[in-house]
C-alpha cells in the first residue's frame, strides 16, 4: 500500500509538473506571437467616430514577470552580454537568433558615412540610401547582419493595406517569416524626431520594450493617412529611403493582403533574395 501511495504521488507530481511546463510553453508562444508584429486593433486616434485600427508596433509581452526578464535584477543585468561600437550599445535579449547572428564586434568608433542598401526581391531590385549620420547604430547593425547573409531568402511576413489601416507598410527582416524572429540582441531608437513615414521611407520595427530594435524593418509603400502619421510620429527609427525601384515595391504590395483585409501576409508572397549594404570607400 505504501508503494502504491508513493507511485500515485509521483504520478500526481509528474502530472502537475507537465501542466506547469505546458502552461509555460503556451505563455512563451503567446509572447512570440505578440513580439515583432504589426498589431491590429490598437486604437490610436479617434476622429469623427472613426479610428486607426493598425499601428506599427512590434510588441513583447508587457506582463512578463521579473524572473523572465534578465535585466530585472542587478546581478542578472551585469551578466547580460553587450557590445559597444562607438556610442552604439547592442545588448543581448536572451533570445536564440533567428539565424546565425552575433553581437556586432566592439569598436572605438561607428562609421557615420553615407551607405547604400540593395534589396534583391522576388519582384526585382530596390536601392536605398541609408542615413548613417542620423541613424549610425541601425545602419551598422543592418550592415553587420547583411554581411552574414542574415536576410537572404527570407519572406516579408506582413503588409497593411486600406484606409482603415491608416499606414501602408511592408514588413520584412525576420528569417523565420513569423514576425517573432530577432538577431538575439537589441538597441535603442534613433532619428525619430521630426521624421515622416512617407512613401519609400525605411524604418525599424520594435517591441514595446526599450532598446528593442533588431532586424525587422518596414518599407512605407504609400504615405500614411493623417491619423496614421499621428500614430507613427516619433516612434520608429527612420534609417533610409528607397531611391530606385519603387515600381518593384508596388509589385510586391499591389496585390494586397492574402485573403483580403487590412493586415496580414502579402498576397504577392514577397520575398527578399538578398540584401547588401555598402558604406564608405
Amino acid at each position: 500500500m505504501a508503494t502504491s501511495s508513493r507511485e500515485r504521488r509521483q504520478r500526481e507530481l509528474a502530472e502537475a509538473r507537465a501542466t506547469r511546463q505546458a502552461q509555460r510553453r503556451r505563455e512563451a508562444q503567446r509572447r512570440r506571437q505578440q513580439r515583432l508584429a504589426i498589431v491590429a486593433g490598437f486604437i490610436v486616434v479617434v476622429v469623427a467616430a472613426s479610428s486607426i485600427a493598425a499601428i506599427l508596433l512590434t510588441s513583447k509581452d508587457d506582463n512578463a514577470t521579473a524572473t523572465a526578464n534578465p535585466a530585472a535584477t542587478p546581478s542578472a543585468a551585469a551578466a547580460v552580454p553587450t557590445s559597444k561600437v562607438g556610442a552604439c550599445v547592442y545588448t543581448s535579449n536572451g533570445e536564440t537568433p533567428a539565424r546565425n547572428a552575433t553581437l556586432p564586434k566592439a569598436a572605438a568608433k561607428v562609421d557615420a558615412s553615407p551607405a547604400t542598401m540593395v534589396i534583391n526581391t522576388s519582384a526585382g531590385t530596390m536601392t536605398a540610401t541609408l542615413d548613417a549620420d542620423k541613424a549610425p547604430c541601425t545602419v551598422h547593425a543592418l550592415l553587420t547582419l547583411a554581411d552574414t547573409k542574415y536576410f537572404d531568402d527570407t519572406t516579408c511576413h506582413r503588409e497593411t493595406a486600406g484606409t482603415e489601416a491608416g499606414i501602408f507598410v511592408l514588413q520584412c527582416g525576420d528569417p523565420t517569416g513569423t514576425g517573432s524572429g530577432s538577431p538575439g540582441y537589441g538597441y535603442a531608437n534613433e532619428n525619430t524626431a521630426g521624421v515622416t513615414y512617407d512613401r519609400g521611407v525605411l524604418a525599424m520595427a520594435h517591441s514595446s520594450q526599450p532598446n528593442s530594435n533588431g532586424s525587422q524593418f518596414f518599407i512605407n509603400y504609400a504615405s500614411p493617412t493623417k491619423q496614421g502619421a499621428a500614430a507613427l510620429a516619433g516612434g520608429y527609427t527612420v534609417f533610409g529611403k528607397i531611391t530606385q525601384g519603387l515600381d518593384v515595391l508596388d509589385k510586391l504590395t499591389k496585390p494586397g493582403v492574402e485573403g483580403g483585409g487590412s493586415d496580414g501576409a502579402p498576397a504577392s508572397k514577397a520575398k527578399i533574395l538578398s540584401i547588401t549594404v555598402s558604406q564608405g570607400g
